[in-house]
């Protein structure tokens, strides 16, 4: 396998740059690759950003149908916008991989194995998405072994004062709208986001007869003040409200989900000489309910985190070090039965940056948590980021990391299992990016995981026996696998191709695939200056060889989606996007419905 990889590598390497992503920027900063803030072209994590103007000009509704077009990602809907919806990273799926919203940890302590559905997120006020790729638990935490993605919504701007409105409709009766205002002076900013989406929609499962509906708003606040040139303090608020339609079954369509979330984070920043001190604490909670003509749940999520981290930076030496705790907590509440539970787990970690030459940057992290219900657990990860060129970067990283049980898998009332122990991870990977003179670039990448005693459900008729419908581990190894390509060529001053190709082979200790993931998934992109008034962006994503779903085939689909924007002044633009515009018929979860042609009509104004 790793020769078959390693020669389609140098294949894209010498192949003219057809395939690709964004250019690479030699002055992006990552925030979330290492401790401490670094060079994107200095990280040893692979790291994907997608910034302002290309999550502006997405031809998607949903986020997580934006990020499934990185190499790496694919995604699962049941159904359309409410549905719930899991981001998969390199075969792991969701609780593999936290989402941060404004430095806030938004997965679900009362959902299935603590993650975060996407259903809610659409692109709205989002003007940052960070996409570190591999396990980085000795970063960020034991949950973090897919790797992390943050997401940042209104950022605070100084020197600036800025309104932003948009709105659009289009099919399924769907109406969105938004509203971000920034006031920003040079010794701090405040900003506020609010965002609101209203759809008929479609039915959810293969073969309903009614429609799915969804409504949803989100708001952020943020604020940030500099008390004194050493001493910055901040806060970051997320509240966010929806009620949608849901299928429980092909046999009823009577589902009703409602779920509120609130979560506030309070920041504070010290220099001292060398020595730059942050402080953090954070509340979120969420509060969810399902209900059908047959079934009643209430579902409640509580996390409390406080964190310090001191940086030490000495020339091109940094050395970061702190600890920090956290507190989850979950009642549930199915068919008449309590359930729940809490977790406590206080972290210590350091890190040390250090360039032995100008062409070389190594890092080293290392993490110690303690649970209270599973007691110690060591993860460790060393990153290199090496330039032989001035044009071109290897990157090899190796990290180990571990996943304690959910509160869900653990305490559920119908499918917990209080017997799980932690899963135990280890992660490889190697990739080469080269940038050409004429702003085209490609990029390789290598990456292996394994995961010891991974906690899966099992149905009935599976192989666990005296305990059938509930969480147990599946005894050995599960390896994903496999490689991703892309990269970027300017056909000229007004039109450029992207692209991205992976080749996931994810697989439990039996041999058997993990679902809903392609073997092979390709993005494509076209994005081009019409007119000095005029652009657009047309992009296909073809997906292939999935595995059975339960002795349901999912077969491969190819989706198209389109976008024009046309500028009547430099503070008011209107566009055009259509989705599917092929009007394939496909699923990404078996028996969810996705929709057909879609299209949307809006305009964004800046005052």
């Amino acid at each position: 396998m790793t020769r078959i990889l390693g020669t389609v590598s140098l294949i894209a390497l010498a192949a003219a740059p057809a395939l690709a992503q964004d250019a690479m920027e030699l002055d992006e900063i990552t925030i979330f690759a290492n401790q401490t803030l670094t060079d994107l072209n200095r990280s040893g994590a692979n790291v994907d950003i997608l910034g302002e103007a290309t999550l502006r000009d997405a031809g998607t509704t949903q986020l997580a149908d934006t990020l499934a077009a990185l190499p790496g990602l694919t995604v699962a809907s049941n159904g359309g916008i409410g549905g719930v919806t899991i981001l998969r990273m390199r075969g792991l799926s969701g609780p593999y991989s936290p989402v941060m919203v404004n430095g806030i940890d938004v997965t679900d302590p009362s959902g299935v194995q603590t993650q975060f559905d996407w259903a809610n997120l659409s692109l709205g006020n989002v003007t940052r998405v960070e996409v570190v790729k591999g396990a980085q638990s000795a970063v960020h935490g034991s949950e973090a072994v897919g790797g992390i993605i943050d997401v940042t919504t209104n950022p605070k701007r100084r020197n600036d004062r800025s309104v932003e409105v948009f709105a659009e409709g289009g099919s399924y009766n769907t109406r969105r709208g938004g509203l971000s205002v920034n006031v920003g002076d040079d010794r701090g900013a405040l900003s506020f986001g609010l965002t609101s989406t209203k759809t008929d929609g479609f039915s959810a499962r293969v073969g309903g007869t009614e429609d799915d509906g969804y409504e949803g708003t989100q708001l952020t606040l943020g604020g940030e003040y500099d008390v004194t040139d050493t001493l910055k303090l901040g806060f970051d608020g997320y509240w966010m409200d929806s009620t949608g339609d849901y299928d429980a079954s092909a046999a009823d369509e009577t589902g009703i989900s409602d779920a509120t979330t609130r979560a506030l984070r309070v920041y504070g920043t010290l220099e001292t000489g060398a020595v730059t001190h942050n402080f953090s604490a954070s509340h979120y909670e969420i509060d969810r309910s399902l209900a059908t003509s047959a079934f009643t749940g209430t579902y409640k999520g509580e996390r409390d985190t406080i964190d310090y981290k001191a940086a030490w930076t000495m020339g091109a030496t940094a050395l970061t070090f702190g600890g920090d705790w956290t507190r989850e907590k979950s009642d549930t509440l199915a068919f008449g039965s309590a359930g729940g539970g809490t977790a406590e787990t206080t972290g210590i970690f350091a890190e040390a940056n250090f360039a032995p030459s100008e062409a070389l940057d190594l890092t080293v992290s290392l993490r110690h948590d303690d649970h209270d219900a599973f007691g110690g657990h060591n993860s460790a990860r060393a990153a290199l980021a090496w330039r032989p060129t001035a044009n071109t970067t290897v990157r090899a990283l190796v990290s180990s990391g571990f996943r304690a049980p959910s509160l869900y898998e653990l305490y559920d009332p119908w499918s917990g299992n209080a017997a799980l122990e932690p899963e135990k991870s280890r992660n490889a990977e190697l990739s080469v990016e080269h940038a050409y003179r004429n702003g085209a670039n490609v990029k390789a990448t290598l990456f292996y995981s394994e995961i010891d005693n991974l906690i899966q459900y099992f149905d009935p008729d599976g192989w666990l026996g005296p305990l059938p419908g509930a969480y147990a581990q599946r005894p050995g190894t599960t390896v994903s696998q496999g490689v991703e390509l892309s990269g970027a060529v300017p056909v000229s001053d007004r039109v450029s191709l992207t692209g991205a190709f992976t080749y996931t082979d994810s697989r439990d200790a039996s041999d058997n695939p993990q679902l809903r993931i392609p073997r092979y998934d390709l993005a494509l992109g076209v994005d081009a200056e019409i007119t000095n008034k005029l652009n657009g962006s047309i992009t296909l994503r073809h997906a292939a060889d999935f595995p059975d779903e339960f002795g349901t085939p999912l077969t491969d689909f190819t989706v198209v989606n389109a976008q024009m924007n046309y500028a009547f002044s430099d503070s008011l633009t209107g566009y055009l996007r259509v989705e599917n515009l092929t009007d394939a018929d496909y699923q990404t979860a078996a028996g969810y419905n996705t929709a057909g042609r879609s299209w949307f009509l809006g305009v964004r104004a800046s005052f």
